[in-house]
C-alpha cells in the first residue's frame, strides 16, 4: 500500500513537476523544485516534505515542509538577515522564515498535522498545504530575498 507521500509524488509527477523521492536519514522525503517564483517569475525554491515520526502520537501524522529560498549566506549576513526575516514573519500567513546558519540557507518552515486514517486523504491534505505554502512564498519571495543583509 502506498504512503501519503508516495501518492503525492505520483500526483505531482502527473503535473510534470520536477521532483525526487528519497529516504534521507531513514525519513521518507519528497523534494519538489518550484520555479517561476516572485514578481519577475525568475526565482527558484526547493521544497522538501518529510513525514516526521512521533512515537508518542500514532493517531496523527506530522509532515515537515522545508522550503529553501536562498543559499550561501556568509556568517556576517546572518544576524541582520534574521532581524529582517522576523519583520516578514510578523506578516506572513503560514509558517516562518529563518536561516539555517550552518548551511547559510534562507528557509521557510511549516509543520502540518494530519489524521493518519487514509493515505489518499492525507495526500490531499499535504497537497493543499503545499499549494498554500507555494502561494505564500511566491508573494513573499522578493521581500525575503531583499531581507538578506548585504
Amino acid at each position: 500500500m502506498a504512503t501519503a507521500l508516495e501518492l503525492l509524488r505520483d500526483r505531482l509527477m502527473e503535473d510534470t513537476v520536477e521532483l525526487s523521492y528519497d529516504n534521507i536519514d531513514g525519513i521518507p522525503t519528497l523534494r519538489v523544485v518550484l520555479d517561476s517564483m516572485g514578481v519577475d517569475e525568475d526565482g527558484l525554491v526547493v521544497a522538501e516534505i518529510s513525514n516526521i515520526p512521533v512515537e508518542e502520537d500514532t493517531k496523527y501524522g506530522y509532515y515537515h515542509f522545508m522550503c529553501i529560498l536562498a543559499n550561501k549566506l556568509e556568517d556576517s549576513q546572518v544576524s541582520e538577515t534574521l532581524v529582517n526575516l522576523n519583520r516578514i514573519n510578523m506578516e506572513t500567513l503560514l509558517g516562518a522564515y529563518s536561516v539555517i546558519t550552518e548551511a547559510g540557507t534562507v528557509v521557510h518552515k511549516y509543520v502540518l498535522r494530519t489524521q493518519e486514517e487514509k493515505a489518499e486523504e492525507t495526500a490531499d491534505a499535504i497537497y493543499s498545504c503545499l499549494v498554500d505554502i507555494v502561494s505564500i512564498i511566491n508573494n513573499d519571495y522578493d521581500r525575503v530575498l531583499s531581507a538578506i543583509a548585504e
